[in-house]
């Protein structure tokens, strides 16, 4: 089933929702920028404070803050997903040109539009502007400060005047208020009047229709205590009035009205909020550049992200087909066969990359099928070859060209006692092989030999064939011939030891009859003093005995009987055996250990127990012949113990001189011995009864250090009664 390869998409309504959300929040970021560019600029029909202006910035800050880290998150999702480099690096080119695209422009409108606001407001701002606006203010200030000196001077000169005639006032004369109109006219008030500190009207001249009392404020009355004039302007009515102190009447005040022009002094406000205005601007005017730097520095980032933004959705639309292709390739480089890439609904190259992709896929798995199944068919074939080859009981070795081993089979290891053979050189595991080797190599043709190998301390026969292989290196098959050799020498020797019987038995009876005879008969006749008659005829009797004893035991050799195989307790038999053959040599210590109190075995009692018996027989005979000024007492050490494979070992160990190393391997063979008298036949039974149990012998010598012989013997613990030719179960070595 082919794999399409997907992007894990969200649900439609996410999808939706975070649309509707980037959406929102782009008009949100576009309001504050307005709202900013507006405050900033002035239009705005609020009041630009600097506080307001302030939250502005923050919020702008805010979202700008959020669209960045929407893009960042955006960008590591990208990352983190399963891209390959080459698309990340893609990914990065087009966030690239679209961030270019967007700083570029604004850098430039950002210089020019530094300079031209920078020129602006130097103009704004120079030398010339400041003294235009400086005087024009000064010229209004100066008119008003005209018509207030003017009044404070006529209101002096009327009090001093009234200061004068205040008798008249005092007296309630009727003369004082024509005189008090008469200043007022002089003066050119509209309307003067003499009150007292309640605001209480004493005296009066004007158009009192025209201009009503307005009574002073307190203020005023201090202010004229003191001794000045206290002016105050009435703006809606056109006036401004003056009050000042009459020193010659106690609690009297004159007060006047003079009328001014309104549009002079609405022009001196004006000049003075001019004034005040410019100096403002002109303290603001750093603030402004900096508000002014601030926003567009908002408003080419809103730009950035923006673009930035654009440039990621951008480089996933153009690189998540190729994004897909590159986890494809991914995938096959994986072993992944089955992969497929949905092709863009739009035919363009990436249309056509896709699907000449999943045909190329297509295409190799199929290929990789017929490969797949070639390799199992090869391989049960290569297992079937290698279980033949570790099961087969001859040995195999494969070299190359070089005779480096490549190939040893189980059973090679074993005959030739190596571990792990491979890579070695085949000089090194048998060096026998290696000429034999060499020559089929260099023949071509098939090699057959036959030879002894030294394997460990034993030598063996083997039958050897080496062949080169069509690859160039050699195969070498080998199989152990020994016991087969040895069988076949003591089927030999047991024919040999049956006709030498019969001849040799045939003469010894008759000349053993007639040496009687000669002594019935010539005894006494022949009798002298030395006895040389006697003595030879009792050396004939001796020698005839002893041949006798000879013909006995190449009659047991040539007529031993197969195994009667039946259950027996073995630990039972080596007592008895231990214990009979104490009885007979007194003198040597012999020693039964096992960690067994029973152990029943199939085999033949009485053979096995002929040759454990020999053996402790020759044992001790070999103590005997140890020199009597040897100080060590003698002892024999028998042990039994479970052996590998279901078998059961027996150790058979001496303290007297051991084995000769120069004829240890041939003791087992027939009329092989090291002693004077001896027939070289006990160990050749003693090794034909093991072989006929299906088990295995070896002689050595001590290995710690210590003088003395060790045989061991392994058995199986169902035996089977061997033939003529024999087969053996297990391999009998000698070490």
């Amino acid at each position: 089933m082919a794999i399409h390869v997907r992007q894990s998409l969200p649900s439609s309504a996410q999808k939706a929702g975070w649309t509707l959300f980037q959406g929102l929040f782009f008009i949100a970021t576009l309001l504050a920028a307005i709202a900013t560019f507006f405050a900033v600029s002035g239009v705005s029909p609020l009041d630009p404070t600097q506080g307001r202006i302030a939250w502005l910035l923050g919020i702008n800050f805010v979202l700008i803050a959020l669209l960045g880290w929407m893009n960042v998150h955006r960008y590591l999702g990208m990352r983190s997903a399963r891209h390959g480099a080459s698309r990340n690096r893609l990914a990065r080119r087009f966030l690239m040109l679209f961030s270019v695209s967007a700083i570029v422009p604004a850098a430039i409108v950002a210089i020019f539009l530094g300079a031209m606001i920078t020129r602006g407001l130097d103009n704004w701002f120079n030398t010339r502007i400041d003294t235009i606006v400086e005087e024009t203010a000064e010229v209004a200030r100066d008119n008003y400060e005209d018509l207030s000196d003017a009044l404070d001077k006529d209101i002096r000169l009327m009090a001093g005047d009234l200061d004068n005639a205040a008798e008249g006032l005092r007296s309630g004369s009727d003369l004082y208020p024509s005189y008090l109109k008469a200043q007022s006219t002089l003066r050119e008030f509209v309307s003067a009047r003499i009150i007292d500190a309640q605001g209480n009207v004493l005296a009066r001249a004007g158009m009192e229709a025209d201009y009503p009392f307005i009574k002073p404020p307190e203020s005023a009355f201090a202010e004229a205590d003191s001794g000045t004039v206290a002016q105050t302007l009435y703006e809606p009515m056109g006036l401004i009035t003056g009050l000042a102190a009459l020193s010659e009447n106690d609690n009297a005040y004159l007060y006047v009205y003079k009328p001014f022009d309104p549009a002079q002094l609405a022009q001196m406000r004006r000049a003075e909020a001019a004034l005040t205005d410019y100096r403002a601007a002109k303290t603001r005017s750093g603030r402004l550049q900096w508000l002014f730097a601030v926003a567009y520095a908002q408003l080419a980032a809103l730009i950035l992200l923006l673009s930035v933004r654009l440039g990621l959705v951008a480089a996933n639309q153009i690189t998540g087909p190729i994004g897909r292709l590159a986890d494809a390739a991914m995938a096959v480089r994986d072993g992944d066969l089955s992969v497929r890439v949905p092709a863009p609904r739009v035919e363009d190259e990436v249309h056509h990359l896709t699907r000449s992709f999943n045909m190329m896929t297509e295409q190799l798995a199929q290929q990789r099928d017929a490969l797949v199944s070639a390799r199992e068919d090869a391989e049960d074939r290569r297992q079937f070859v290698e279980t033949l080859l570790a099961e087969v009981s001859a040995g195999v070795i494969r070299t190359d060209s070089q005779l480096q081993v490549t190939l040893a089979n189980r059973s090679a290891c074993a005959l030739l006692e190596r571990d792990n053979p491979e890579t070695a050189q085949l000089g090194d595991m048998a060096p026998e092989f290696e000429p034999f080797a060499r020559d089929a190599l260099e023949r071509g043709t098939p090699i057959d030999a036959s030879l002894d190998v030294q394997v460990g301390e034993a030598t063996r026969y083997f039958r050897l064939k080496a062949a080169r292989d069509p690859a160039g290196g050699c195969v070498l098959t080998f199989d152990d011939a020994t016991r087969l050799v040895m069988a076949q020498r003591q089927i030999a020797w047991r024919d040999v030891a049956r006709r030498i019987a019969h001849e040799i038995r045939n003469p010894l009876t008759p000349i053993q009859l007639s040496t009687e005879r000669l002594r019935r008969r010539y005894g006494e006749r022949l009798a002298d003093d030395d006895g040389v008659f006697e003595r030879c005829l009792d050396t004939i009797l001796r020698q005839v005995t002893d041949i006798g004893r000879m013909v006995e035991e190449f009659s047991s050799f040539a007529r031993m009987p197969k195994p009667s195989i039946a259950d027996f307790d073995i630990v039972a038999l080596l007592h008895d055996i231990c214990f009979s053959q104490g009885v007979v040599t007194p003198d040597i210590d012999i020693q039964f250990e096992t960690s067994a109190q029973t152990v029943r075995f199939s085999g033949d009692e009485r053979l096995l127990s002929q040759a454990l018996t020999n053996l402790l027989k020759n044992s001790a005979e070999a103590i005997e012949r140890l020199p009597e000024e040897s100080e060590t007492a003698g002892r024999i050490h028998v042990e039994l113990t479970n052996g590998p494979e279901d078998c059961v070992k027996i150790t058979i160990e001496d303290n007297g001189p051991g084995f000769p190393a120069e004829a240890r391997e041939r003791l087992l063979e027939p009329y092989v011995t090291t002693r004077e008298k001896g027939s070289g036949l006990g160990l050749a039974i003693v090794n034909r009864i093991i072989m006929d149990h299906g088990g295995s012998i070896s002689l050595q010598n001590r290995s710690d250090n210590r003088r003395g012989a060790r045989v061991h013997i392994q058995l199986p613990h169902i035996a089977h009664a061997a033939d003529d030719n024999p087969v053996p179960l297990l391999e009998e070595s000698v070490v």
